[in-house]
């Protein structure tokens, strides 16, 4: 597609993910019969305005705490949950979606990345899509969520971690592909 990089470009496909601009975070937990089954961390971002033009999606990065097999297993069944059907059902503005786990674990984190695609020139309210994802990952995958905190100082919003910077040339093949489709 002539509006995204070269797929084969890296230093390209570097530079369009780390313009993104860093919106919010929330934490989650998924209740379980001993207290929480699962605990982890959700970042909120989405492409800066100007590259907005060629793509407008919401990255969602889940960072899970997973000490055991079993907790990794567990996770990834509740991203299962966590699909195309599932966030247009509440969400029906949005095209389509991306979904792309990390390939390299990272000692007891699982990090997952979700790419929430709209159409260009979408006129997306954050403050009110975000409660909504909150919403349908309550709804739809069981987690309890905190309330989101926002990151309105450019100064000190985090970097990407270097598990994320891996996983961007797996995520823009995922996003390339469904803007094909």
């Amino acid at each position: 597609m002539a509006d995204l990089p070269d797929t084969d470009a890296q230093d390209q496909i570097q530079d369009f993910f780390a313009h993104e601009e860093f919106l919010a975070f929330f934490d989650f937990h998924l209740p379980g019969a001993s207290g929480r089954d699962l605990e982890g961390l959700c970042k909120v971002a989405r492409p800066q305005p100007d590259a907005r033009d060629r793509v407008d999606y919401v990255c969602l990065t889940f960072i899970v705490d997973t000490p055991s097999k079993q907790k990794e297993e567990l996770i990834e069944k509740v991203m299962g949950r966590l699909n195309d059907k599932a966030f247009k059902r509440h969400i029906p503005t949005m095209r389509t979606m991306t979904s792309v786990p990390t390939s390299n674990r990272q000692a007891e984190n699982y990090i997952h990345q979700m790419d929430l695609i709209f159409g260009k020139h979408a006129e997306l309210d954050i403050r009110e899509l975000i409660p909504m994802i909150m919403f349908t990952i309550r709804k739809e995958a069981g987690l309890k969520t905190e309330s989101p905190q926002w990151w309105d100082d450019e100064a000190v919003k985090p970097q990407p971690t270097a598990a994320e910077k891996a996983n961007w040339g797996n995520r823009f093949k995922a996003l390339f592909k469904a803007m094909s489709s």
